[in-house]
């Protein structure tokens, strides 16, 4: 079965029909070369911004058993700033789901902006690494990262409909870091 592109095609002439394969190879072709600047195959792409890099070892535990947060790495950047953290279960009991509330305060205790990270299916003494990233200002002008609980938690007795904002807090901790100011709010 034809159908009318193939009928048309055929009713090209054999010039016509060079000359209109080459206008769609030259169109194929300056599409493909933009489309490899875009997404950095070419050297006309922009230089990945480097960002300064600081670590510190993660903090396991803190003398009582909790679920231990603990900020380990920081990525500076021009306009932003990138933390690394993780949440390790050193409670007796599996956190099914657990919540916290970053806000991040700049010069003058100011808020300039709040998020959720959340941690999923921790067996005791595992681990789940989470990344915080604050658009717009860069590391030093964050003064420091209050922590809230929302509330949102399941482990042990405590699930959706049984924890309140606070219940959660009382089974993690925050370990100090030198990397930034971080504790409850």
């Amino acid at each position: 079965m034809t159908n009318m592109y193939t009928l048309s095609v055929m009713r090209l002439s054999r010039p016509r029909l060079v000359i209109l394969s080459a206008v769609l190879v030259s169109v194929l072709s300056a599409g493909c070369s933009e489309m490899a600047a875009d997404i950095g195959m070419e050297s006309s792409a922009p230089a990945t911004i480097q960002a300064q890099v600081e670590r510190s070892e993660p903090v396991r535990k803190t003398g009582r058993p909790a679920a231990v947060l603990s900020v380990h790495l920081r990525k500076s950047y021009e306009n932003a700033c990138k933390y690394g953290m993780t949440l390790t279960n050193d409670l007796p009991f599996k956190i099914t789901n657990l919540t916290f509330r970053f806000t991040a305060y700049i010069k003058g205790g100011v808020p300039y902006d709040t998020q959720n990270k959340n941690f999923y299916e921790l067996r005791p003494t595992e681990s789940q690494y989470r990344e915080l990233t604050f658009q717009g200002v860069s590391c030093s002008e964050i003064e420091r990262i209050a922590v809230s609980d929302p509330g949102r938690c399941a482990m042990g007795k405590l699930n959706r409909f049984t924890a309140e904002a606070g219940d959660c807090r009382k089974f993690s901790d925050i370990a100090s870091t030198s990397l930034v100011r971080i504790g409850w709010k």
